[in-house]
């Protein structure tokens, strides 16, 4: 329980975790698409969100459920009310106008760093790697090595640093990252009501095709789906060969397909790959395409206990009128990440009742 009597300062965000390492496998996952992200707060969780050329964006949840306590306090618009918080609630008064998420902008690689000293895993010695000093892009370390891990985050709000802290049988390492205020970035909008396919699988077989399709050094890979068999093919041609990975309508592999007659998109497979990490975490996989050739590969993960959290890739095509597209997307995608926040839960979390990825 996190509470603050009339008066106190209370911070945006007082969170407390002991899942650490799924934490960090969780942000690792959506790492390799930006070396900036944007950390959205909202009473639901953490959201984190990477973009890369506005050809690919990676959106992950922290949902509250990974915590032990979490209290988001949405900061006043007038500056001069103090604010009461209580744990996983915060209550404005009747009349007080509060923003329901508070967002900003951090170091991905220094985000990434602060969870791997407790988050990664022991090597053989059954030691973990440390090191000590200054991270970089003005994120400050201090690093003292213990036994199980309590990790705790706060935020007091614009201007100040986000506090990651890690107790350790008593020992302390803080991590103060260096925020700015986030670039807007449009949505790489999936059309939910213009889906030309969808298809559910295990996670563990598309993790098995990706990598055989590295192998050919394709810098494409070619996406196809229809109603006869085989249903889901995925190609790619490179200086090293070619590799078709062919899918049909198995239960033990796609739980389910949907698809028109015929669906063929072609896209960037290094930027496909950069889903690779938040795939093999998962244990499901729904895989969304949109008539505009819009890709969502949205993974759930289970963290155990019940509890799944969710990471969303989205994928524009490769086109042959590619200027002319963009810019319609870019046109359709105007509003930003702080304007669609309900809607871009939804369909991370397959929630929605007209956009459930899961069901």
């Amino acid at each position: 329980m996190v509470s603050y009597s009339q008066g106190d300062f209370v911070p945006v965000l007082d969170a407390v975790s002991t899942s650490v390492s799924y934490i960090f496998r969780v942000l690792k996952a959506v790492s390799s698409v930006s070396q900036s992200a944007i950390i959205q707060i909202s009473a639901d969780g953490l959201k984190v969100s990477v973009e890369n050329s506005r050809t690919v964006q990676a959106h992950a949840f922290l949902n509250k459920t990974l915590f032990t306590s979490y209290a988001f306090t949405p900061p006043s618009r007038n500056r001069g009310t103090t604010i009461r918080s209580e744990s996983h609630v915060s209550t404005p008064g009747p009349e007080e106008d509060y923003d329901d998420t508070f967002t900003f902008s951090v170091p991905m690689k220094s985000l990434v760093s602060c969870f791997q000293i407790f988050g990664s895993e022991p090597d053989s010695a059954g030691q973990k790697s440390v090191t000590q000093g200054n991270s970089e892009d003005g994120g400050t370390m201090r690093t003292f090595l213990g036994g199980n891990t309590v990790c705790k985050m706060r935020y007091d709000g614009t201007g100040s640093q986000f506090i990651v802290m890690f107790d350790e049988s008593g020992v302390t390492t803080t991590c103060a990252l260096q925020t700015s205020e986030y670039d807007e970035i449009s949505d790489i909008l999936l059309e939910a009501d213009a889906i030309s396919s969808k298809i559910i699988m295990k996670a563990n077989y598309l993790n098995d095709a990706f990598r055989e399709l590295e192998s050919t050094d394709s810098e494409t890979v070619t996406v196809k789906s229809t109603q006869t068999p085989p249903n889901f093919v995925l190609i790619s041609r490179g200086e090293l060969g070619s590799v078709e990975y062919k899918y049909t309508r198995d239960r033990n592999v796609i739980e389910t397909f949907v698809s028109e007659e015929s669906v063929q998109n072609v896209y960037n497979f290094k930027l496909m790959m950069t889903a690779i990490d938040a795939i093999k975490l998962a244990t499901k996989i729904s895989w969304r395409t949109d008539e505009d050739g819009v890709t969502s590969i949205q993974c759930m993960c289970d963290v155990g206990d019940g509890r799944q959290t969710f990471i969303d890739f989205r994928f524009l095509p490769i086109y042959d009128e590619y200027e002319e597209r963009t810019q319609r997307t870019q046109t359709t995608a105007r509003s930003q990440i702080t304007q669609r926040t309900q809607t871009s839960r939804d369909e991370l979390f397959g929630s929605s009742d007209d956009d459930s990825s899961f069901d």
